[in-house]
């Protein structure tokens, strides 16, 4: 039996403001924002189903303004890749999708007011980062219907954990208490009215059925010189596609082998889940129930990973609104690291000689190239991304700065809690006190060294800086 609508919107919905429903309004509006899917969507599931009770078509608006931080070929080619399998999607569903593309950032301004003036309603995407947070309060400010934000980010809600989390071993079994409840399928509502066939809206939509992705994309004022991943494209049936070979092929030895660089044994679902290409609920139900193959171990990590690690970097975001800064850290280890911010260092570097890839070390080196060129990083190597350059640099506000800078900049899973709980990690959130040495004072310190010695890192560095002078 699914989990009904208003069971899950219980926890997940917050009203943002005090407007009442228009009585004169002729649509329910469904600005997706973050959860770029037309299925197993909480929030479409509430647009549809609000729609629904008060007898009016809910059309979707979808868009991709210029003037995002960071906008980027990069992102535009992997958003407008996604926004077909949207199209097709809700096109199936029978709801109207409507997707604008403004080519500067003028083109794009009062579009939205536009839509909620003629709304009864408005449901969005309730994301704890980025700029959704900013922008759901600008509209639900200016809105004269309701705005109501949809929370469909971890498989648990994210309400139930109000307060924060010291780490994983706190909020682990609270989560055990209630996943059985929210760890199931939706029922999805369809629509009861539709769309006219033709709607007055404020701009000219691009039908992506038959949309050149690179012509859009080269149109628009955004940043030229970070390309598309040619080899990782963006929408849900590439997200379905990578899910079920993971969770088929190496979901049974991902305990074991995650870390290695050469056995390639994780999802490589990060960009999806944070442009909600594919929810956290779907992958986890389809581990869940994937077939038992070499036993639990592998099973039981993953969704570690995914269930418990994920929300605790989406509770981290939602109750500390300066998440992406330095402030962040917790002051024990922020003390200590400013202890030793004069202890001898092996070599100084600038924050350009990072993004360059000009650091002392092959290992960091390659990582970097990587990230640079495919938008990720292999998961042991991203830990030493974050961690090295605190011992090549004297400030260590100044080091998270330019991870987060690099990293919202070039990882097609960046601009997310869970890459700036990462990054946090790498300085001690979520972690503990270790003994005292220098550089790093009471926060764990890592090492290539000991990473190699571990790790069959060589084909990974000598590949990888191979393709430096391609990409810089």
């Amino acid at each position: 039996m699914g989990l009904s609508t208003s069971d899950v919107c219980d926890l997940r919905v917050r009203c943002l403001n005090d407007a009442r429903v228009r009585s004169s309004g002729d649509i329910v509006l469904y600005w997706m924002q973050m959860n770029r899917r037309a299925d197993d969507n909480a929030a479409l599931d509430y647009a549809l189903s609000r729609a629904n009770a008060l007898g009016l078509p809910c059309v979707v608006y979808e868009a991709l303004r210029t003037d995002y931080p960071f906008a980027s070929d990069r992102f535009h080619s992997f958003v407008l890749e996604s926004a077909r399998d949207v199209a097709a999607g809700l096109e199936a569903r029978g709801v109207r999708h409507v997707f604008f593309l403004p080519r500067t950032a003028e083109e794009g301004r009062g579009v939205l007011a536009g839509l909620a003036a003629r709304s009864a309603l408005v449901v969005t995407d309730d994301f704890p980062s980025f700029i959704a947070p900013e922008q759901n309060a600008a509209l639900a400010r200016r809105a004269t219907c309701p705005v109501l934000a949809v929370d469909d980010s971890a498989v648990v809600p994210l309400a139930l954990f109000p307060k924060d989390e010291t780490g994983a071993r706190t909020l682990r079994p609270k989560i055990a208490r209630v996943l059985d409840a929210f760890l199931r399928p939706l029922d999805e509502p369809r629509p009861a009215v539709s769309a006219p066939d033709r709607l007055d809206l404020p701009f000219d939509p691009v039908r992506m059925d038959g949309a050149r992705v690179p012509d859009l994309v080269a149109a628009c004022a955004i940043d030229h010189s970070v390309a598309p991943v040619d080899d990782l494209p963006g929408g849900a049936v590439a997200a379905n596609a990578r899910a079920t070979a993971f969770v088929t092929r190496r979901l049974d030895s991902y305990a074991l082998d995650r870390h290695d660089p050469s056995r390639e044994a994780t999802s490589g679902l990060s960009p999806y889940l944070h442009f909600g290409m594919i929810s956290a609920r779907r992958v986890a139900l389809m581990a869940r129930d994937a077939v038992e193959a070499r036993g639990e171990e592998g099973r039981a990590a993953f969704l570690e990973q995914l269930v418990v690690r994920r929300t605790l970097a989406f509770t981290f975001a939602r109750n500390n609104p300066r998440h992406r800064e330095y402030e962040s850290v917790p002051a024990w280890a922020r003390k200590t690291l400013a202890e030793h911010a004069g202890d001898r260092r092996p070599e100084i570097v600038t924050r350009d000689d990072l993004v360059e890839a000009r650091s002392p070390d092959p290992l960091w080196n390659a990582a970097q190239v990587e990230l640079r060129t495919r938008g990720v990083i292999q998961g042991y190597a991203r830990m030493l991304w974050g961690k090295l350059p605190i011992a090549w640099m004297r400030d260590p506000a100044e080091v998270h700065a330019a991870l987060v800078h690099m990293n919202d900049r070039f990882a097609l899973d960046g601009r997310d809690p869970g890459g700036y709980a990462s990054i946090g990690w790498c300085f001690g959130l979520h972690d503990r006190p270790w003994p005292s040495r220098p550089v790093f004072g009471a926060v764990r310190a890592m090492s290539s060294r000991s990473a190699r010695g571990k790790l069959d890192f060589e084909g990974y560095v000598e590949g990888w800086n191979a393709r430096r002078r391609d990409v810089l």
